[in-house]
């Protein structure tokens, strides 16, 4: 199979990611229309160099002096609304200083367009989200925010960073809005002024704002090699084709400018089949129409197409042991297989996620997961408070008043105001206010698997995970599997402690175990109560980790759980699979705020299932390092596989 740059690499095109990069942030720069770039797997050390060189194209584009950049903007998760769209400005008038407010810098009051960096996608708080679904691609925008009305064209150009393997957690509708996509894990920027590289002189005449810029035509034959480029089956609508045609657009226009002067030009330039072929190199576009390699001559028959790389994959099953395919009705105790347990490799898996442009196709966000829109509130009012009532004191504002305090204290001077028959007066010196406790902004979901106890002690591996819940006064979430006494034993039942004071803690980890491990169902509720928490208000929380206590042998089928009736014959290793279909839906709500711990008892022969379960959860496993040093632990385990 020949090397990758043999196909990926045009010979007109600079070697290396520096020069695909070089590339890509001058048609940035040089066509509005590809506002967006979008950095797969770059270290983050190299973001402000790329940054820099970025913003000093868009000052040369715009005008400015030379060595003068742009103004940037850096977005994170901290970013609300009012960072975005309106500025405070200090105002010199007849009364003395005052303050009023401004268009922000999303708005572009300043000349010339803004580079708003983002140095992680997956993080991005809704607000900046939303600001890039709004701006990206649009013509023109509208502001209407704290009295501030204002109009204008939206001209600023994104740089965002994700690795590709967050990639599935966001939405769709974000991430089609970067026309201009580019996978470099090993970019690393030169030393000096020009960390990317010289600047042709080309490139330099068509970013002069002096320069004429002609007009570009898209030819009919680069239309159709667009569209056979693209595998319209894929369902990422249109906006893959028009990225793939501007970008072509852009690599015309630098063609153009690259020509002699002195040469006659009649006509707007044309964006040729070559020039859609050089835009799929440069992004390294492959679907089922564009093979990984290039063939060395053009077949003579037709070949068979490959199997659909850019469509989405379905989730691959969990491998199973030649007994077990045999013996579809062998329970989940019985001898464990050689073969390791984990997902299996499709046949026929597409490219790695960083040769991809998308790699979103592989797998989708689950239903309702990475949306742009804020859950409605339960509670009205522009300032509702939040938090539980601890208290009542004399009130500040107007809001969130303590009605029947209030009214006791004007029954005081009842007699005195208005005499005893008269109404009620309240003054303003009876007003009252409830004092609420700050909501938790850390929560510990805590998964306890009653049936895994034996003689394990869990209380020493459990410890540091309370103690950080005590020490960042973090609600608790407490899921309790296969407890003894439950009124319905093949469902999972649980609770929330607003600490971990809460003498129901203390009872659900010393309760004795049953007979039935529903593991899957109180995975699936611990997915529930964190999908809440992140939704609860517009921040969500700040930080949450899930710490599931169990050894994986789950013999409840989740189905059974919701059911409430256990289906006929045996179970086998449904449970077991179900358990890490839900692991792996709550994986999908995000590594930037969600760490997961499976802590193992380490009890043979089935040592490898809690392992399986944190791979499906993308977290880690504690506690199996002590229950391997056990003495006999080895021995007993080598005689049961």
């Amino acid at each position: 199979m020949p090397e990758r740059a043999a196909w990926d690499q045009d010979p007109e095109e600079p070697d290396g990611d520096l020069g695909r990069l070089h590339t890509v942030l001058v048609s940035a720069a040089l066509d509005p229309s590809l506002a967006g770039v979008l950095l797969f797997d770059v270290p983050p050390e190299h973001l402000p160099v790329v940054a820099r060189a970025f913003a000093q194209l868009l000052g040369r584009s715009c005008g400015h002096p030379a060595g003068r950049p742009a103004p940037r903007t850096v977005l994170d998760s901290a970013t609300v609304d009012e960072d975005l769209w309106i500025r405070p400005r200090v105002r010199r008038g007849p009364e003395g200083i005052g303050f009023t407010f401004g268009p922000g810098p999303l708005a572009e009051p300043d000349d010339g367009p803004r580079l708003v960096v983002v140095p992680d996608l997956a993080r991005l708080s809704v607000p900046g989200r939303r600001a890039a679904v709004q701006l990206l691609g649009q013509d023109t925008a509208a502001l209407e925010h704290s009295g501030i009305r204002h109009h204008w064209r939206p001209r600023a150009r994104w740089l965002a960073c994700c690795r590709s393997e967050d990639a599935a957690l966001l939405s769709p509708h974000l991430l089609d809005r970067f026309a201009l996509r580019l996978a470099a894990p090993g970019l690393r920027p030169r030393p000096g002024p020009d960390p990317l590289g010289p600047l042709p002189a080309g490139w330099a005449t068509a970013l002069d704002p002096r320069t004429p810029r002609p007009r570009v035509a898209l030819t009919d034959e680069a239309a159709a090699a667009v569209l056979d480029l693209l595998d319209e089956r894929e369902g990422g609508g249109n906006r893959r084709a028009l990225a793939l045609a501007r970008i072509a657009r852009a690599l015309a226009r630098l063609d153009g400018a690259d020509a002699p002067p002195d040469e006659p030009r009649t006509g707007p330039l044309p964006v040729t089949p070559a020039h859609v072929d050089r835009a799929a190199r440069l992004i390294r576009l492959r679907t089922p129409l564009r093979p990984r390699t290039r063939p060395e001559r053009a077949p003579d028959r037709e070949v068979p197409e490959p199997p659909d790389a850019g469509r989405p994959l379905p989730r691959p099953e969990p491998l199973r042991g030649a007994e077990q395919e045999a013996e579809a009705g062998v329970p989940v105790h019985g001898p464990e297989s050689a073969q390791p347990l984990g997902p299996a490799a499709a046949p026929g898996e597409p490219p790695p996620a960083a040769d991809l442009p998308y790699p979103e196709d592989a797998a989708g966000p689950g239903r309702g997961e990475a949306t742009l829109r804020v859950p409605a509130r339960r509670h009205a009012g522009t300032r509702a408070s939040r938090g539980p009532v601890i208290g009542v004191r004399r009130a500040r504002d107007l809001w969130d008043l303590a009605p029947v305090r209030t009214a006791m204290e004007a029954a005081k001077y009842r007699a005195v105001r208005g005499g005893a028959g008269g109404p009620l007066v309240i003054a303003p010196a009876d007003l009252r206010g409830y004092v609420r406790a700050p909501e938790p902004v850390r929560m510990l979901t805590l998964v306890l698997d009653h049936t895994c106890r034996g003689g394990w002690d869990w209380y020493p591996d459990l410890e540091p995970f309370l103690r950080w819940a005590y020490v960042t006064r973090a609600s608790v979430h407490v899921v309790e599997v296969g407890g003894g006494g439950e009124p319905d034993e093949l469902r999972a039942r649980a609770f929330t402690a607003r600490s971990t004071r809460d003498p129901r803690i203390a009872a659900a980890l010393a309760r004795h175990p049953g007979r039935a491990t529903p593991l899957a169902h109180g995975l699936d509720l611990a997915g529930q109560a964190l999908r809440r928490a992140f939704r609860h208000h517009s921040a969500g929380l700040v930080e949450a980790l899930l710490v599931v206590a169990t050894d994986g042998r789950g013999n409840v089928p989740l189905a059974v759980s919701r059911g409430g009736r256990p289906g006929p014959g045996p179970v086998g290793r449904t449970g077991v699979d179900d358990a890490a279909a839900v692991a792996a839906h709550i994986r999908a709500l995000g590594r930037s705020r969600l760490r997961s711990v499976v802590v193992d008892p380490g009890r043979p022969p089935y040592t490898r299932l809690p392992a399986a379960l944190a791979e499906a959860l993308g977290g880690g496993v504690v506690g199996r390092a002590d229950a391997a040093d056990a003495p006999g632990a080895r021995d007993r385990e080598a005689h049961h596989g």
